[in-house]
């Protein structure tokens, strides 16, 4: 068994996760204090806040993680997706 969470994706002190392989990170994590307990926030990552989407809010940075992680593999699922519909502009049958 591997002992790999995606949670080791995330550096810094306002984490942010990359992909090996990837110019630049998917995601950004921060740790906020709300009404004494540290809650996490995960938004798409970006070169500015403006231009970021918020992923969720979660108890602990590991959730925080799989949700980054998560999100990641569905949007590239979704680009895929998209990209394998339409040859040369048109739509495939």
């Amino acid at each position: 068994m591997v002992d790999w969470h995606p949670r080791r994706l995330a550096s810094g002190t306002e984490w942010t996760m990359s992909v090996p392989g990837q110019p630049e990170p998917i995601a950004v994590i921060r740790r906020l204090r709300f009404e004494g307990r540290s809650v996490f926030r995960a938004v798409t990552w970006a070169p500015t806040s403006a231009g970021r989407e918020l992923i969720g809010y979660y108890r602990s940075g590991d959730g925080a993680a799989v949700a980054v992680w998560r999100h990641y593999l569905a949007e590239r699922d979704e680009r895929h997706d998209r990209a394998s519909r339409t040859h040369g502009g048109r739509e495939r049958g």
